[in-house]
C-alpha cells in the first residue's frame, strides 16, 4: 500500500477574505461547503490543472461532492474544507467511494483537503488514497467488553 502524504499547497485567499471570514465552526457541513464551493473550483482549475468540474449530483447518500476531468480523465473529487484541519471521509462515506470506483472502470478519485484559514490544501489522486481506503475496522471486542463492565 501506498503510504503518501502530500505536503500541503497554499493558494491565493485575498478573493475570498470576505467568504472565508463568514465561516464557522458550529455550521453544518452542508452550509460550510455550500459557501467554500468557489474555492473548490478555483484550487481544481487553477491549481490543480482540472480541464472541468461541476458540482456532484444531489441524490441522497452521494459520497462526492464534485465531477471534473483531468488530462481527459473523468475524475469524482471528495472535499473536505476546514477552518483549521485536513480532515477525512467517515466509514460509510469510504465504502461507498470504494463501490463507485469498483463499478465503473476508467473513473478515478481526488480527495481534496483545504485548511481556510491557512489558505492550505492538499491533494491526494487514485492509489495515494489506498490508506484511505484500507478498511481495516477498528475491532469492536474492546468496546464490547466495556461497555458489558458496566452493565
Amino acid at each position: 500500500m501506498n503510504y503518501f502524504s502530500p505536503t500541503p499547497k497554499n493558494f491565493d485567499m485575498s478573493a475570498y477574505i470576505d467568504t472565508v471570514s463568514g465561516l464557522t465552526g458550529e455550521m453544518s457541513e452542508l452550509e460550510f461547503e455550500k459557501r467554500t464551493e468557489i474555492i473548490v473550483y478555483d484550487i481544481l482549475k487553477q491549481g490543480e490543472g482540472f480541464s472541468s468540474v461541476e458540482k456532484g449530483p444531489h441524490f441522497r447518500g452521494t459520497p462526492f461532492d464534485f465531477f471534473g476531468y483531468k488530462g481527459g480523465h473523468p475524475y469524482i473529487v471528495e472535499y473536505k474544507g476546514s477552518l483549521k484541519s485536513f480532515n477525512t471521509p467517515g466509514e460509510t462515506q469510504k465504502r461507498r467511494l470504494k463501490a463507485i470506483l469498483n463499478e465503473i472502470n476508467g473513473l478515478n478519485i481526488a480527495l481534496l483537503q483545504v485548511k481556510l484559514l491557512k489558505g492550505q490544501y492538499r491533494i491526494l489522486y487514485n492509489d495515494e488514497l489506498d490508506r484511505l481506503f484500507d478498511m481495516r475496522r477498528a475491532p469492536l471486542d474492546p468496546i464490547l467488553k466495556w461497555i458489558e463492565e458496566r452493565l
